[in-house]
């Protein structure tokens, strides 16, 4: 892999508010984008306790084939700002399992910037667009605001996206280090 380590925050399973079925979940740390009004502002910044290396991301994920998984969600932070890390995460998983990625990115600048398309080649579905609080219409499943897009890479999970989008906004409470863990797309 050519990147030594990537900068983790948090890994949950099962996590049911971030796509269909029951999903290991991956949240990245560090953000170029900074979109006003993240979800996650407390994920821009990295440290160095947050660095692991991705074969030993990739041997965990591994340790969990027993277990129902419907899917990887990876988010952030920015996951287009760790792409080679990513992308030795994936070539090591042993799971069969669909892959979508949040992103601030738009698909178009990520299909000039050749590193980060290699990323873009390896999953199935993105959700692309930074997070604009005003656009924020409080019911858009799987998206933070009306200017987010959908794109199925792979046309093999569309019908499992379609029914899971019908269903409307989750939200999942996890207890995480001694704190409430709110997971899935929120209201203004």
């Amino acid at each position: 892999m050519s990147e030594s380590f990537m900068y983790l925050d948090r890994i949950l399973y099962p996590i049911t508010a971030l796509g269909p079925g029951e999903r290991i979940a991956i949240w990245v740390a560090g953000c170029s984008r900074e979109c006003p009004y993240c979800a996650n502002p407390e994920l821009w910044s990295r440290h160095d306790e947050q660095k692991i290396e991705p074969e030993r991301l990739a041997n965990y994920i591994n340790t969990m084939k027993d277990k129902k998984i419907d899917g990887i969600t990876i988010t952030g932070g920015e996951p287009f700002d760790q792409v080679e890390a990513l992308i030795g995460v994936i070539n090591e998983l042993q799971i069969e399992t669909e892959i979508l990625v949040f992103t601030g990115y738009k698909i178009e600048e990520i299909k000039e910037n050749p590193v980060q398309n290699r990323l873009l080649k390896a999953i199935d579905v993105l959700i692309d667009g930074e997070y604009i609080n005003e656009l924020n219409d409080g019911k858009s499943t799987l998206r933070g605001s009306t200017n987010q897009r959908i794109h199925y890479l792979n046309s093999k999970v569309i019908p499992q996206y379609e029914e899971y989008l019908i269903e409307g906004r989750k939200i999942q409470n996890f207890v995480y280090e001694y704190n409430t863990l709110s997971v899935g797309i929120h209201n203004p």
